[in-house]
């Protein structure tokens, strides 16, 4: 028997990274994946647009951070591919440093700005004088620990530190232990719907106006839409004019949905569906079973409405357009 083709996943590396613990929490159940480790987030682009992977991971919105822009840019000018299905993980960081090293004999702690800045209290217990290194990512900073020894501190997940066979001198050393990070999945083709959907879009507003902005919202809020976000960036193309991005509750073939985004494409200069993807947040039943309903409402008063224009051309609604 032939064995399985290999799947490749390819992720914004190097090994080590947080980006890695999610490309292994995405194929944890696929016997024939093969994870792929990507210089920058456009080559991840690039590997499955032209197939050389299945899927990319990706992150895209980070607790303290904010938003990944480089994720945002790349979404929207990459128009072939789509948001599959996204997950958080909570960001758990170590200290690690060379077998024989001791946190009163520290000299140097490396790692990248934002986990040094997430744990600056755990910092500010080693002596004033030890020096502290910002390095392009933790998997880096892992690396470079483990080759200059005893001493020196890396600030990283325990992907990592195990990879770099470092030993951990303490755990659980971020300032919050809210930190999360949401990674998305990328692909060709749009997720089913779930019933715990959401939708990503970028919109170009019309007109840069005076209420160019409320405009687009009301388009959600008249349907009873919720927004989980909302978020500017430049379209590139000329200076002050942006784009924006928006998280919408819902699949793009529920009514209400599908209804609002053709309303906005009607409105505005142009719309670029990201994907209809399973949400990562806990399912809500009572909240799914209220957006259900309202579909419902919504498919009802489409079809009343379309009853009354039958009549009014002398037709049977249910028999299509007249000839």
């Amino acid at each position: 028997m032939m064995a399985a083709a290999r799947r490749i996943t390819a992720y914004l590396g190097p090994e080590g990274t947080f980006t890695e613990t999610a490309a292994r929490t995405v194929t944890a159940n696929d016997d024939t994946a093969e994870l792929m480790a990507c210089h920058d987030i456009p080559q991840v682009f690039r590997h499955v647009s032209d197939g050389t992977a299945h899927q990319g991971v990706i992150p895209i919105e980070n607790t303290l951070e904010g938003s990944v822009t480089a994720t945002l840019d790349a979404l929207a000018s990459h128009t072939d591919l789509v948001i599959t299905a996204e997950l958080e993980l909570t960001v758990q960081l170590v200290a690690a440093a060379p077998k024989g090293t001791t946190l009163d004999a520290v000299t140097a702690v490396y790692s990248h700005p934002v986990p040094l800045a997430g744990c600056s209290q755990w910092l500010s217990r080693l002596a004033a004088d030890v020096e502290r290194v910002s390095m392009s990512s933790t998997a880096r900073a892992a690396e470079l620990a483990a080759a200059n020894g005893v001493g020196h501190v890396a600030i990283v997940n325990r992907l990592a530190a195990e990879r770099y066979g470092l030993t951990v001198l303490s755990d659980a050393i971020t300032d919050r232990d809210t930190n999360a990070t949401r990674f998305v999945v990328v692909g060709t083709e749009l997720s089913e719907p779930t019933g715990w959907d959401k939708t990503s879009v970028v919109v170009y507003i019309d007109t840069n106006r005076p209420g160019a902005l409320l405009k687009l919202l009301e388009v959600f809020a008249e349907r009873d839409l919720n927004l989980t976000k909302i978020e500017s960036r430049p379209t590139k193309a000329e200076l002050g004019e942006y784009c924006f991005f928006v998280d919408v509750e819902g699949h793009v073939l529920d009514a209400r949905v599908g209804d609002a985004l053709a309303a906005v494409r009607r409105t505005q200069r142009d719309i670029t569906i990201l994907g209809s993807y399973p949400r990562a947040t806990p399912y809500d039943k009572d909240a799914a079973a209220l957006a259900k309903a309202d579909d419902t409402k919504h498919r009802e008063a489409t079809s009343w409405l379309d009853n009354w224009r039958a009549k009014a051309t002398g037709r049977d609604a249910t028999k299509g357009p007249a000839a």
